[in-house]
């Protein structure tokens, strides 16, 4: 069922009003909205803007919060700005409004010695604020035109002048931490104005070589002794003070807040240079190693040697020691006999003095009781004429003229008479009669007398 045309007018009329009352509000706010945006902005935390209006103000908005900027333009910078490079690039690293950092490629250097590599760093920039910032707004317009015109091509040449102030040898050799100090000095205080200087250094570790090579002796290089060396040298003015050439970046109030090299890569010649020293470097610690050890057994060696002569110094001086000991015990046990001896003799002596003595008083006594009994006898004999003596003498005569009386044989034949004849017993009592009378009369005893 189709409608009229002349029915489309007359439902326009009737909605006339409810279109205006809900276009116009729609249409208002779109154009306050509009109005809104071209006149104010919100400025965020850590953000400086620079603002361009259409009465020809130009100002930089720092505090948090909406500002107006009439119709005009505004340009976010970022507070902090940080430059860095890396192997690989993500560009999602990069922040679309403000440049807050910038990721690139690792950037070529050379070092003194003309070796070439990559290098990679991170720095962090601090613009300043208030008529300084306004001042590079002016400048430079954008921050991207700010890093490609002054802090990159800054960056670049103060990496570079840091990595011609040493060899590649030099810094793999230890001075990793002296090229960051160095590179973080120039970025912040200037370049160092250098001059490249030639020395030679004499190896005097080398004998002077010849054509012919000497028994027991290195041969060395053939040819000159010296060594061409190419040092870098810092230029001092009249006060001893270094020379350097400003940062133009600095020239704004823009402070450096962190830079760090992060990696250096040499390039595939030099890699394999190092991979080779390292294995020299390798087979002379094993070299020193082994030095060290039969240094070590030979100290070994050296030290048992001299513990078995001392331990045979130690038992000959013991058996030193043992003996003249024993000797001078056996001295001791002499001397000790001798003096026993000799308190023995001298105790001898002294008991034989003693004995002596005693003889002698003995001898004397018997002597005396001797002479006193024989004075006695003496006496006596001169008073009885030794009358009992002969008595005792004549007793024992007739005593043994009995015994052998006693043991006399008998005779066989017997002779006698009628008035009596003369036996045995009478021929014995005649007999001791006249032997008494004889001893009698031999000792002058008178029988009769008593």
């Amino acid at each position: 069922m189709h409608k009229s045309p002349q029915a489309e007018p007359v439902f326009l009329h009737k909605h006339r009003k409810l279109i205006a009352v809900v276009a116009i509000p729609v249409v208002a706010l779109g154009v306050l909205a509009t109005l809104f945006d071209k006149i104010f902005f919100y400025n965020e935390a850590g953000q400086m803007t620079h603002v361009r209006t259409i009465f020809g103000e130009e100002k930089v908005v720092e505090d948090v919060g909406y500002a107006t900027k009439w119709f005009g333009r505004s340009t976010i910078w970022r507070r902090t700005i940080g430059v860095q490079s890396a192997l690989q690039v993500d560009q999602q690293d990069e922040a679309p409004r403000g440049q807050a950092a910038v990721v690139l490629q690792n950037l070529p250097i050379v070092f003194l010695g003309n070796v070439d590599a990559k290098a990679e760093f991170s720095t962090q920039f601090r613009l300043p604020s208030g008529d300084a910032f306004l001042k590079i707004a002016q400048e430079y317009r954008t921050p991207d035109n700010f890093l490609q015109r002054a802090l990159l091509p800054a960056i670049k040449e103060t990496l570079q002048a840091t990595a011609s102030l040493m060899s590649a040898d030099d810094y793999y050799a230890g001075n990793r931490s002296h090229f960051g100090a160095e590179f973080e000095n120039q970025l912040r205080n200037g370049l160092y104005l250098t001059s490249r200087k030639e020395i030679r250094v004499k190896r005097d570790n080398l004998p002077a070589q010849t054509a012919i090579l000497q028994a027991g002796t290195d041969q060395g290089s053939f040819g000159d002794n010296a060594s061409t060396r190419f040092v870098i040298e810092k230029k001092l003015d009249k006060n001893g003070q270094e020379l350097r050439k400003q940062q133009q970046f600095r020239l704004f109030g823009v402070e450096v807040v962190d830079a760090r090299v992060t990696h250096i890569d040499p390039n595939p010649q030099y890699q394999q240079r190092m991979v080779r020293v390292q294995q020299a470097l390798a087979e002379l610690a094993v070299a020193r190693q082994n030095r060290l050890k039969e240094e070590e057994e030979k100290e070994l060696v050296s030290a048992r040697g001299a513990k078995d002569v001392e331990a045979k110094r130690q038992e000959s001086l013991r058996q030193q020691i043992e003996r003249t000991t024993e000797a001078e015990t056996e001295k001791q046990l002499t001397l000790i006999n001798a003096e026993r001896e000799n308190r023995r003799a001298e105790i001898d002596k002294q008991t034989a003095e003693l004995l002596r003595d005693k003889a002698r008083v003995n001898a004397e006594a018997t002597k005396i009781t001797a002479d006193a009994e024989a004075y006695a006898r003496e006496a006596s004999l001169k008073a009885d004429g030794a009358l009992q003596i002969k008595l005792e003498t004549l007793v024992q005569i007739n005593r043994a003229w009995a015994d052998a009386a006693a043991r006399a044989p008998v005779p066989n034949v017997m002779m006698g008479g009628a008035e009596g004849g003369i036996g045995r017993q009478d021929e014995m009592s005649k007999l001791m009669g006249i032997l008494a009378a004889k001893a009698a009369k031999d000792l002058a005893l008178d029988l009769n007398a008593h």
